[in-house]
């Protein structure tokens, strides 16, 4: 088996059902999925959670692994899938019931995106609370791109789409920020 990666190699133990392959990716890759989830939940349990899916769904779909991409960008995509899943089926629940969303949970971090970076701390909350808001595929470039600092060229893999369409959804996310934040007068410093 000449020079394959230290990825092939575990991908085709797992293939052939060895679980201490499996063991060794997920603990290879659960820190770094684990970070990109609570980045994009803004939930420590949520993420955790999340990520246990993933690694089922990747135990259970590795046959289809075909090596297109990185293994962690597979992985990744799996994960923020599984997000947006559960994302759109919480918003849909939250939709039934009146209460706004709780952003006492969120742990917001700083220097999130030039926009945010224009506000204090009430106002950062009541941007994030909109930007959940967003439409899935804006949601999920915006914070690909400024929570987690990915390359475009990492996103338009992770979306699978082209990196026009990326930067068009980038565009569009800050645009709408911003005009809310206009709106609300939260740029008035």
């Amino acid at each position: 088996m000449g020079n394959l990666t230290g990825d092939e190699m575990l991908i085709n133990e797992i293939k052939a059902g060895n679980a201490l392959a499996f063991e060794a990716m997920v603990i290879k890759y659960q820190p770094k999925l684990l970070s990109s989830l609570i980045a994009y939940t803004k939930s420590h349990d949520q993420a955790e959670e999340l990520c246990q899916k993933t690694f089922i769904r990747v135990w259970q779909k590795i046959d289809t692994f075909r090596g297109d991409s990185a293994l962690f960008t597979w992985i990744y995509r799996i994960g923020i899938n599984l997000a947006k899943n559960d994302f759109a089926s919480s918003y849909a629940k939250s939709k039934k019931k009146t209460d706004p969303l709780d952003v006492s949970e969120h742990e917001i971090s700083s220097h999130i995106s030039p926009e945010v970076d224009l506000i204090g701390k009430e106002a950062e909350e009541i941007v994030f609370t909109f930007i959940e808001t967003l439409d899935i595929d804006l949601k999920t470039a915006f914070i690909l791109r400024e929570l987690e600092g990915r390359s475009y060229d990492e996103i338009a893999k992770i979306m699978k789409c082209p990196i026009g369409t990326v930067r068009s959804r980038i565009f569009r996310a800050r645009q709408l920020i911003l005009e809310f934040m206009t709106q609300e007068n939260l740029l008035n410093d």
